[in-house]
């Protein structure tokens, strides 16, 4: 009988990105971004609408949506800052604050390939990525406006937003890397 290939844990997964065993950046072998499918505790995925990121509860007619992530060369190695967006697609997941003071989540046109190698005024599209502890899942925090972490709402087809710790919206994720 084969055994099944280890699956990381989120903690492994950025150990190998981050080369944490050294406290210096070393560059990627390549710019290819790393792809990860992101679903939360109710099993809603993450997907692209137009050009909103929502969560939904997959079909078998859904398409596979997969999260670009690359490194924030410009910020503390320790706190694994990184930049998110949608594969195939020149935009990422910024931070912002609304006009009446909401913090939230926007996709703008970046290209995430532009922010990995020229990162600085990068950290509104940064997120320390963190371990809940278990190492299946993780969640992602701003950067930007700290405390305020990448949430999905428990109605489905919601977009996702930013939230604090212990409210209504789920702060965690479960992740599998794609190659």
């Amino acid at each position: 009988m084969a055994s099944m290939p280890h699956k990381k844990t989120w903690d492994e997964e950025m150990a190998d990105l981050f080369h944490e065993s050294e406290s210096v950046w070393k560059p990627l072998k390549e710019d290819n971004p790393r792809l990860f499918k992101f679903w939360d505790l109710n099993q809603k995925y993450l997907y692209l609408v137009e050009n909103t990121l929502v969560a939904d509860v997959k079909t078998s007619g859904s398409p596979e949506q997969l999260i670009a992530m690359l490194p924030n060369k410009s910020l503390a190695m320790a706190q694994q800052p990184f930049f998110m967006g949608p594969e195939q697609k020149k935009s990422c997941l910024s931070c912002v604050k609304s006009e009446n003071g909401q913090y939230q989540i926007e996709l703008k046109e970046k290209d995430i390939k532009d922010l990995y190698h020229d990162p600085k005024n990068g950290k509104a599209f940064t997120f320390y990525c963190k371990s809940a502890g278990n190492g299946n899942t993780c969640s992602f925090e701003s950067a930007e406006f700290q405390g305020w972490f990448l949430s999905t709402s428990s109605e489905a087809k919601k977009p996702i937003g930013l939230s604090q710790k212990g409210g209504p919206q789920n702060i965690l994720f479960y992740f599998e890397r794609k190659s």
